[in-house]
């Protein structure tokens, strides 16, 4: 709020005259905290330039005086005063005061929560910076500033991913322009960005350094209680505790020279406190300060603000936490008031309305979670009306969450905000279960199957929606001016992963910060221009399991849908016929068998035996035996796993002590992120199947590649990949001939591609994942950001023979993060990938028994079973007696048949010659028969 004030004292742009000498007491008073003394002052100097007849400087004028109005409270007068200025300026346009209007007009807006007007009048302020460049060096205070308010903007929708774009671009401007008197500001505010994201230690190290070299007390103040807030995430309550009587001090102190600033601290100020005493488990401590805190917001902001809802939320946490329900649910419906402008909703558990006026999403998401948190222990006790009243209240914040989660535009920022409605969603299906298990109401059931797949996956979903609405709607070259700023990303990105300078590493970095500010000011002007894309990108198209059932699944094929909990795992049976929802416990004991199949099958086992028959048993009667009886019929499966699920091939579970009843042998399997990406009704295929449509590659097929001075030691010969592109058919590029820009340039006109190839995934750092071409230069890897800026919609699919391309690191509802992924993420609907480190002999017997089958015209999940069978009675399966050579390559995705198989086309022939020749047949004997 000084922040815009303090600007234009940076700039010192005017003379010394009268009207200055006003401006500068009217400063002073207002830093002395008398704001109608100051409003006094400025009108007076407002006043002095318009007898001068000086537009422009009477327009200035107005705009600072609408930082004091703000201030104060008079919103209204604040956004009087800019738009006064703007009309003035109507004639005599003044770049840098129109700008400095719109920016505060964008702030004032965000401040009262009206998002529309605020999105419009920072649309305002970020045009005339394209047009007029020359504003940064004119008002470069004005635009740090613009850049802190658009951070700001973010935070407040907790996109705090954009957030932190932004505040480092306004600590960026604020170091180029040398306005020390502004970055300690901006750092703080970015340092509490990294608080947000997790990222303490950094975030502490950014605020000791604000706070050491701050002179300004309220300031002081701020950054005080920003480390404490800090140390308190980091469990240091000590000196969690010391700042924060250093910060009361200091209130103490300077209170009464500025009632209103320091009020606000205040507010903030016992609010620390109260999570300070939580945290020592100091129960009426806690709600002391939380009571404090909540009266002084009240008197300040009155019954509704954000913050109050933040000082209810915080105390129920600590009362439920205690176990005092009663009094936790109190407040927590007290949080929902202050964020809520509809009609009051009393003392029951009765829900808020979304359609009516919300101040803050998030917060009343976060509130909705508290109220049903301790309903859910209430209907412990009281059963099936709280478990109802409980149900009610998940499904509204999962409903919230979904319209929250479609406002963000950086896929980050959905991952990041997807992990907790994850968790809120195993939480809602322990309450649908328990009331669907006594009663049998299929509502129970298929609403929890709604939600469920509403967090599966969504950011790849979207990913794969927005495509599709980007094709339709948007003109080609927006979107090449799109893909041309996510390629430069990459690019900075790829950079900064080499060994670099501090001043390197810095004017890369503040390039990367400038590429994802032009990708966020392309996306706003995406949506204000094509308006169809906009309201369509926004709509939710969850896929119900009625409509799995009777649009998407036939009589051969079922879902089995996977949800671990701490507690349970929830599987969804569905066929065409029929929905089963079974529930199975889960504990530490039986996550460690699971885990001891998995490390079976992971490590290169060379010539030992097998050793995880019995845990592949056990993990059948667990989570395959009960679904059984429920799969009459059928010999197809989609299989949607969760979480740790996610790196177990279902294939090698077994059904008896027999050491071949592998799953394989009596279904087809496939897997999907979710039921809304699980295809199985394709379109028939255009392309008839011709080699023109077929990539296949295979860089490390020689002995030559060892010699390149480029490889990475690491990466050896294939000596069998060659003869396996061989079998792909098609065009074929190997050794030399495989390079990434032979891929960059190929691929978009293929309908197969086969990577025969090295990969490696790394599960802590996905961006440092990559496919290998071969090393004829130094940026022979196609890394995973530069594949997601890929379109693979054209492809039907995508075989990765390669080293564990289908790990990466688990996230929580979302999946995998694996450089499969990122073949679906840009459009290709079925992708044939490893879980582990492939086998150079066997995976190219895989895949030439993969196109074999293909060829004779089986779905893809068919040809890869009937593969891995042939693997089983061949001398090479004799040899390989292991899962660890056949079970890592396995199906995501689609399961359509690409390839038409020559015999069905002639017996199609046969059957229209047969067909003709008795029409011909039965016209002549009834001739015959009218003759006689």
């Amino acid at each position: 709020m000084l922040l815009f004030l303090q600007a234009a004292q940076a700039q010192q742009v005017l003379p010394a005259d009268p009207i200055r000498t006003l401006q500068q007491k009217a400063e002073s008073t207002y830093l002395g905290g008398d704001y109608n003394g100051a409003i006094k002052l400025m009108e007076e100097a407002v006043s002095l330039a318009r007898q001068q007849k000086s537009t422009p400087r009477v327009a200035d004028l107005q705009v600072e005086s609408s930082t004091i109005y703000f201030v104060s409270g008079a919103t209204a007068k604040a956004v009087a005063a800019c738009k006064s200025a703007i009309d003035l300026l109507h004639k005599t346009p003044v770049d840098s005061i129109r700008f400095k209007a719109f920016s505060n007009l964008g702030y004032f807006y965000t401040e009262s929560f009206q998002e529309k007007q605020a999105d419009y009048y920072y649309g305002l302020a970020e045009n005339l910076l394209e047009t007029a460049p020359k504003l940064v060096q004119e008002t470069p205070a004005y635009v740090a500033a613009y850049y802190n308010q658009r951070g700001v903007y973010y935070n407040n929708t907790y996109d705090f991913i954009q957030a932190t774009i932004y505040f480092e671009k306004s600590v960026s401007v604020a170091k180029e322009y040398h306005l020390s008197s502004l970055l300690s500001f901006f750092t703080s505010n970015l340092s509490t960005q990294y608080n947000n994201l997790g990222d303490y230690e950094k975030s502490l190290r950014l605020s000791l350094e604000t706070l050491a070299n701050e002179p300004e007390p309220y300031r002081q103040i701020v950054y005080q209680i920003n480390v404490a807030q800090t140390y308190s995430k980091l469990r240091n309550n000590r000196a969690a505790r010391r700042y924060l009587e250093q910060a009361q001090r200091l209130i103490a102190q300077y209170k009464q020279r500025s009632s209103g600033d320091f009020a606000e601290l205040a507010i903030t100020l016992w609010r620390n406190w109260g999570t300070y005493y939580t945290g020592t488990h100091q129960l009426e401590q806690g709600i002391a300060a939380f009571d404090r805190s909540i009266r002084l917001s009240i008197a300040y902001w009155g019954e509704h603000h954000p913050t109050l809802a933040v000082s209810y939320r915080d105390k129920a946490r600590l009362l439920e936490e205690n176990g005092r329900y009663e009094a936790a649910l109190e407040n927590y419906r007290h949080a929902m008031s202050a964020v809520y402008l509809g009609a009051p909703l009393g003392k029951g558990t009765s829900l808020p309305d979304l359609n009516e006026g919300i101040l803050s999403d998030r917060e009343l998401f976060e509130a909705l979670l508290g109220q049903a948190s301790v309903l859910e222990k209430i209907g412990l006790q009281r059963r099936k009306p709280f478990l109802e009243e409980t149900f009610a209240t998940y499904q509204l914040a999962l409903h919230l969450a979904e319209r929250i989660r479609t406002n963000y535009d950086v896929a980050d920022a959905k991952l990041l905000f997807g992990q907790q409605v994850s968790a809120v969603n195993e939480q809602a299906l322990r309450i649908a279960y328990e009331l669907y298990a006594e009663t049998h109401q299929y509502r129970y059931l298929k609403k929890a199957f709604e939600i469920t797949e509403s967090t599966r996956a969504s950011t790849l979903f979207d990913a794969r929606k927005e495509q599709s609405l980007k094709s339709a709607w948007v003109p080609r070259d927006l979107s090449m001016q799109e893909s041309q700023i996510k390629g430069e990303i990459t690019s900075l990105k790829l950079q900064l992963q080499q060994p670099l300078s501090k001043e390197e590493q810095a004017n890369l970095k503040a390039k990367l910060v400038e590429q994802k500010l032009a990708l966020d000011k392309f996306r706003q002007k995406l949506r204000q221009r094509i308006p169809m894309y906009a309201r369509y990108r926004a709509a939710n198209e969850t896929l119900g399991v009625d409509d799995l059932r009777t649009k998407v699944l036939d009589d051969k094929s079922a879902v089995l849908s996977y949800v671990l909990t701490d507690q349970d795992v929830f599987i969804f049976v569905v066929t065409k016929g029929a929905v089963k929802w079974l529930r199975r416990p889960m504990n530490e004991h039986i996550r460690g068998i699971i885990q001891k199949l998995q490390v079976s099958l992971y490590e290169n086992p060379g010539i030992s035996p097998y050793k995880g028959h019995q845990a592949a048993q056990f993990a059948y009667q667990y989570l395959f035996a009960p679904v059984l009886p429920y799969l009459r019929g059928v010999d197809r499966l989609i299989i949607i796993r969760d979480k740790e699920l996610n790196y177990l091939p279902f294939e090698v579970l077994e059904s008896d002590a027999s050491s071949h009843g592998f799953l394989l042998r009596d279904y087809a399997i496939r897997y999907a992120y979710g039921a809304s990406l699980a295809q199985i009704h394709s379109p028939p295929p255009s392309w008839g199947g011709g080699p023109s449509g077929v990539l296949a590659m295979a860089p490390f097929s020689d002995l030559s590649v060892q010699k390149n001075t480029f490889r990475d030691k690491t990466l050896g010969t294939l000596p069998a990949s060659q003869k396996e592109i061989m079998a792909v058919g098609g065009i074929q590029f190997a050794n030399n001939k495989a390079t990434k820009d032979q891929f960059l340039k190929s691929y978009a006109s293929s309908e197969i591609i086969h990577l025969a190839t090295h990969a490696r995934t790394d599960d802590k750092d996905a961006e440092r994942s990559f496919i290998a071409f071969y090393p004829d230069n130094s940026q022979y890897k196609l890394y995973t950001d530069e594949l997601y800026n890929l379109s693979f919609s054209h492809t039907r699919m995508v075989v990765l023979s390669a080293c564990e391309t289908g790990r990466g690191r688990l996230h929580r509802g979302e999946g995998l993060m694996s450089l499969a992924r990122g073949f679906l993420y840009g459009g290709c609907p079925s992708v044939v990938t490893t879980l582990w480190n492939a086998h150079d002999q066997s995976s190219a017997y895989l895949s030439e028994r993969l196109y074999y089958h293909l060829r004779k015209g089986d779905s893809i999940d068919e040809a890869l079973r009937q593969a891995k069978l042939d693997f089983f009675s061949s001398k090479m399966g004799v040899l390989y007696d292991h899962p660890y050579y056949w079970a890592n390559m396995i199906l995501i995705g689609d399961a359509s048949v690409l390839y038409q198989s020559k015999w069905k086309s002639i017996g199609r022939i046969s059957l229209g010659i047969c067909l003709i020749g008795s029409l011909f047949l039965g016209i002549t004997l009834a001739r015959y028969w009218f003759r006689e």
